[in-house]
């Protein structure tokens, strides 16, 4: 595969409340309850068109734009990031009830920009990856997000402006970032019709695991 240069917008998300569960929860347990986060996750993101990149722990990563664009691939990025916080609010009930565990949740940034594509690697391990600025960016915003919220950059914003019921920006310092960066947290989608649109499959069961142990 030859390498190539484009704009992608790249969703990072990850859990909140993980260290929590693995105080409280055997280890069984935890790999079932974060298992089912992880899908539901996956699920939002490849119903919405997004590829899943990596699965990092309790950690998403997707392009959406690769290596396949679209002329709304910052829109698709930022819903699914709002769909999945959604998701994980309601898992997060789910997650108490059965398991009495409180504060299961997400992080979602999104960042727009260009991005180098292209395999690395060798031998037998070979990856499909993408290199820039943007990726790192992406998963900065995820760290300075309150949980439960979406966090996009500036590019991403301008992307999907109209689109989204959009928070004022803010002058945010990011850890690796020799200037501020412009972030504005997303509230939701302009258009209910266009934000719960009609599911198809899904990579989780939809079911909550539940304690089988007296």
């Amino acid at each position: 595969m030859r390498e190539e240069r484009r704009v992608v917008s790249v969703l990072f998300a990850d859990l909140v409340g993980s260290t929590a569960l693995a105080e409280a929860l055997d280890p069984e347990e935890v790999k079932l309850v974060v298992g089912e986060a992880i899908a539901r996750i996956v699920r939002e993101i490849e119903e919405l068109g997004g590829v899943v990149k990596d699965l990092a722990g309790d950690g998403v990563l997707a392009f959406f734009g690769a290596p396949l664009a679209s002329e709304d691939d910052a829109e698709r990025a930022v819903r699914a990031g709002l769909r999945i916080a959604e998701e994980m609010r309601q898992y997060a009930t789910e997650v108490a009830q059965a398991w009495g565990v409180e504060g299961f949740g997400v992080r979602v940034g999104v960042g727009t920009g260009p991005v180098v594509l292209g395999e690395i690697g060798a031998g037998a391990r070979v990856e499909y990856a993408a290199f820039g600025d943007t990726v790192n960016l992406a998963a900065r915003l995820q760290s300075a997000a309150e949980p439960g919220t979406v966090l996009v950059d500036e590019a991403t914003a301008r992307a999907i402006e109209g689109a989204f019921d959009t928070a004022d920006p803010f002058a945010l310092e990011l850890k690796g970032k020799s200037a501020p960066v412009t972030a504005r947290p997303e509230r939701g989608c302009w258009s209910s019709a266009a934000a719960h649109r009609p599911r198809q499959g899904s990579r989780g069961t939809g079911e909550t695991p539940r304690k089988d142990r007296p």
